[in-house]
């Protein structure tokens, strides 16, 4: 959350945590690190071919973790819908309210996009050319639409054009509308996207691609978030409700995901894997986040507020975009160099070796676009107070 720091304050035991909405939430940049972390680690297994020994020597835990490194995106669209509605409420009665939300917008995503997709284009080349002026627009995730062929790395900008497409409207909704009538509009968006996936499924569309990445199949994780930002304002947000409401709303998923067996839900790319599968990932980090924020400040979220998870929050959009262009790079200079890295390190180690090169490299240019491009735009937000 892109606010003054708030003092940190004593570890508080359970009982007593009040949470704070306003202000920098620590904990909040801890979920951030842990889904960029999700989805780089999980590139890290299966972003470029390796055989299957390069991962036999892991726990099995550990292996089903790393596949399933995509749903951080869908934490990162809880985060996103939370904290970016939490900004809007807050702001609605205020002057300027349209100009100062698109303008601190613009200074925090276009600096940087716009330089990672001129890089992209001028490494990836011309065959290209129209996917990225679709992502110029924040319309990568169209490409569909248009046939456009897709570069391996730079395919993360779909998530970005889904919460660009879904803050055109949102806005509007939290400004003008009534808070039960933005309530309202949550849950039918929450209720009805996975409806929306099932039946695009069943009528033949690819659940890899095109349900995975266009933005009206994915609104339920802004949704929710957002519902969330709604909640922690009211006086009915306490760890007791907390307590209550995650109960609840697990074991609703849970029954839904049982009784969906039948019908394949547990099968990739199945009608009812489409549609409950990112219910089943965002019912858990919404309580997990519920749970943090009802608890902040004390000992069992300290690890959120860590040291190490407040540096990769920090650089998390840029190392989110550039992780995966940084590791077809490393494979284009194997290929120059002809190396074929699983055969002449071993599979295992290919995979050591590429996930430490590529993550170091990832960190160092994050830290870089930090200095000197993200921060000086950082700076002029002020002017959108």
């Amino acid at each position: 959350m892109n606010a003054e720091t708030i003092a940190h304050r004593p570890a508080e035991s359970l009982a007593t945590a009040v949470p704070k909405v306003q202000g920098r939430i620590l904990e909040l940049d801890g979920f951030r690190a842990i889904a960029v972390s999700m989805v780089i680690l999980g590139h890290m297994v299966d972003g470029w071919p390796l055989p299957n020994s390069a991962t036999a020597w892991m726990p099995g835990l550990a292996r089903g973790a790393l596949s399933h490194g995509w749903l951080g995106v869908d934490l990162f669209f809880i985060l996103s819908g939370f904290l970016i509605t939490g900004i809007l409420i807050d702001e609605r009665a205020r002057p300027r309210y349209f100009v100062n939300f698109y303008g601190r917008r613009a200074l925090r995503i276009l600096p940087l996009a716009v330089v990672f997709i001129t890089v992209c284009y001028l490494a990836y080349g011309h065959p290209y050319g129209r996917f990225f002026l679709l992502a110029l627009l924040f319309c990568a995730n169209l490409r569909f639409l248009f046939g456009f062929p897709e570069p391996h790395g730079p395919g993360v900008l779909w998530s970005l054009a889904v919460e660009e497409h879904f803050y055109l409207m949102w806005p509007i909704a939290v400004r003008f509308l009534k808070r039960r009538a933005v309530i309202v509009i949550a849950l039918a968006v929450i209720l009805l996207s996975p409806i929306l996936r099932a039946w695009a499924i069943a009528s033949g569309f690819r659940a890899d691609g095109v349900v995975y990445e266009l933005s009206w199949f994915r609104f339920d994780g802004l949704a929710l978030g957002a519902l969330l930002a709604i909640w922690v304002r009211t006086r009915h947000f306490t760890p007791r409700n907390v307590r209550i409401i995650a109960c609840v709303w697990l074991s609703v998923v849970a029954l839904s995901s049982l009784i969906a067996i039948p019908y394949g839900v547990f099968q990739a790319k199945s009608a009812a894997a489409s549609a409950l599968r990112f219910p089943q990932a965002q019912a858990l980090f919404t309580t997990a986040m519920a749970f943090a924020l009802a608890y902040q400040g004390s000992a069992p979220v300290a690890f959120l507020r860590s040291g190490v998870a407040q540096l990769v929050a920090k650089l998390s959009y840029c190392l989110y975009l550039v992780h995966l262009p940084l590791g077809d790079l490393y494979y284009w200079i194997l290929r120059q160099l002809a190396i074929d890295d699983v055969v002449t390190f071993g599979a295992r180690s290919a995979l050591i070796i590429r996930t430490a090169v590529i993550v170091g490299t990832s960190f160092a240019v994050a830290a870089l676009s930090q200095r000197y491009l993200e921060a000086p735009f950082m700076r002029l937000r002020r002017k959108f107070v």
